[in-house]
């Protein structure tokens, strides 16, 4: 044996030794970075056990519902689903058992303070552990943006209905100015409109038949009022 191979043999146990330890450390770092995601994710991450039970949830649940960790795990997940959502949550969660995911699946989770936010789930099942590995976004706020924008379009639809209502040829009389309605009966032009809309009146007087009708009638009750304080 030369001296090249004496060299080569006294550095493979050091070298072995330090890729095992370099592996090792590897294996500590990822492992200590895998605690660190699950720790500050914003997202809210759980493992739901096959029973119906949460084994481990991160801290952002208790920063969305109110809920300790420990409170969450005691009880079957179920119980914290707004009731309205349960039959679709189960219906869901026995798909992710079978063998499917659950993509964008929405349902509403119980606070502490007894109100309910809106959540958004992507999950598959472990089969290994009997587990679901589950990520759910809080979108409270989109789905009252989305109310919201609902609501001001049924306004307009509304508002536009009536502007369709109003445009059509309205039947009036040329003498006593009554409407005749889609029934052939005749109305005032206040009880026409507040049955075919949502308007309503409100009743005043403008210049010109102040001028022409009301105050010809004030000053004559005026006249007759100081005649009869007259001796």
């Amino acid at each position: 044996m030369n001296d090249r191979d004496n060299k080569v043999h006294d550095e493979t146990p050091t070298t072995t030794l330090k890729s095992h330890q370099d592996l090792a450390l590897n294996k500590t770092l990822n492992d200590t970075l895998k605690d660190r995601f699950f720790e500050v994710s914003i997202d809210l991450l759980c493992y739901l056990r096959f029973d119906g039970y949460f084994q481990n949830l991160n801290p952002a649940w208790e920063r969305t519902l109110g809920f300790s960790i420990a409170e969450l795990k005691a009880k079957p997940f179920i119980e914290f689903v707004h009731p309205d959502d349960r039959e679709a949550t189960l219906n869901q969660n026995r798909r992710v058992r079978a063998g499917q995911q659950a993509l964008a699946f929405e349902n509403r989770y119980l606070c502490k303070d007894g109100s309910f936010r809106w959540l958004l789930w992507n999950a598959a099942a472990d089969y290994q552990h009997d587990v679901i590995f589950s990520v759910a976004r809080d979108i409270t706020a989109r789905k009252a943006a989305e109310q919201e924008n609902e609501n001001l379009l049924e306004e307009l639809r509304a508002a536009l209905a009536e502007v369709k209502s109003l445009k059509e040829i309205i039947p009036i009389c040329s003498y006593c100015r009554q409407v005749r309605d889609d029934e052939n009966y005749w109305q005032t032009v206040e009880t026409y409109v507040a049955t075919q809309t949502k308007a309503k009146f409100s009743h005043g007087i403008c210049p010109s038949c102040y001028t022409e009708h009301v105050k010809p009638a004030l000053d004559e009750r005026k006249r007759k009022q100081a005649l009869k304080k007259k001796p």
